[in-house]
């Protein structure tokens, strides 16, 4: 019987080893999943308005993916570092995590919705070529920008995170 436990104890999932199920798996996988659907977005505004005049935002949106990709490890290397300072299988943080840690995980959720509010700057880019692909291309522009700033804001954020950390968990 106890090999069988040992057995089936060790048939986490490689995400569950490396994240827990808690904390910062949550951040992990709310970061990617804000990433995933960044790149989606660029992916349909490039096959759908490629050639527009809003070509120029399209591919400032395609260059962004690249960042958010850098910054996708760079949020797995966190949670992972974190997890194995501070295992968390649910989602509050302990007090002793905190003066560990101190500020990781809100700096990390934050980041997610930054990269959120990306995402939902690039799906209002392509609404408008949805509706009008040969207007303005000022407003464009706009949009484009504002995902820019989101990504910059974000990755701030995550420099902050890494900072942060204490000297020992760093790589």
């Amino acid at each position: 019987m106890g090999l069988l436990s040992a057995f089936r104890r060790d048939r986490r999932s490689p995400q569950e080893k490396r994240f827990g199920t808690g904390l910062w798996r949550q951040h992990r996988d709310r970061f990617s999943r804000a990433v995933d659907r960044f790149f989606e977005t660029a992916s349909a505004l490039h096959e759908e308005h490629g050639e527009s005049d809003a070509a120029a935002q399209i591919a400032q949106l395609a260059q962004l993916t690249l960042v958010l990709n850098g910054l996708d490890d760079r949020v797995a290397a966190l949670a992972e570092a974190a997890q194995r300072e501070v295992p968390l299988e649910g989602l509050v943080f302990p007090a002793a995590g905190r003066a560990r840690l101190g500020d990781v995980p809100e700096r990390l959720s934050r980041a997610s919705a930054l990269v959120a509010q990306a995402l939902q700057s690039a799906t209002m880019l392509r609404a408008r070529l949805t509706v009008d692909p040969h207007g303005p291309s000022a407003r464009s522009a706009e949009y484009a920008d504002a995902a820019r700033t989101y990504v910059d804001r974000a990755a701030g954020l995550i420099s902050e995170a890494e900072a942060g950390l204490p000297p020992d968990l760093t790589r």
